[in-house]
């Protein structure tokens, strides 16, 4: 296991590790202490369980994603090229989760909720504004619900569909409403 930073991103890398060799649903929080050298309070100081852990690994590259686009002339386009490659290089992984989580601990329910909150958030902040109407944010469920199914297809198919095709197909099934808000200049 390599070195990280903060002892979040040790328990991390534990866990992803861990999810090589073992579904996901079987792996314990003992598992993933023992694996990394720590303890159980230390795990439960950093997160609630592991699902809570699940969450996390996969906000963070999210977040960073609509970080650059908020701060940089980092365009939506590259954001989906960029959160395309992230799923291509954790498949594995992220098949896991999607195969071995349940109930309201599914990693695709914290998907739809963690991308729908941040495209949501992304076009408040681009905008301006500190609410949208009503029929917006039903079009960024509706988007968000579609990509998120569609992406998770291409992983658990392996659908043959380079990055940038895919991205394109992505972009293209934006709604025109959407568009307006989300390619604000």
């Amino acid at each position: 296991m390599q070195h990280r930073t903060t002892t979040k991103e040790w328990i991390a890398e534990s866990f992803m590790e861990l999810s090589q060799k073992k579904s996901i649903d079987k792996i314990t929080i003992k598992d993933i202490v023992t694996n990394c050298g720590l303890t159980k309070a230390t795990f439960y100081y950093h997160f609630q369980d592991k699902y809570d852990l699940i969450a996390w690994i996969y906000t963070r590259p999210i977040k960073n994603i609509f970080g650059r686009m908020n701060n940089t002339d980092f365009s939506f386009h590259e954001a989906i090229i960029f959160n395309l490659n992230y799923f291509a290089e954790n498949r594995k992984y992220l098949i896991n989760a999607l195969n071995n989580t349940t109930g309201q601990n599914s990693f695709l329910n914290y998907v739809f909720k963690i991308n729908s909150t941040l495209l949501h958030d992304f076009i408040k902040s681009l905008n301006k504004s500190e609410a949208l109407p009503k029929r917006i944010l039903a079009l960024i469920k509706l988007y968000v619900f579609g990509t998120v199914q569609f992406e998770c297809e291409w992983l658990i198919n392996d659908m043959p569909i380079s990055i940038e095709e895919f991205a394109d197909l992505l972009e293209a099934g934006v709604p025109e409403e959407l568009k307006i808000y989300l390619y604000k200049t």
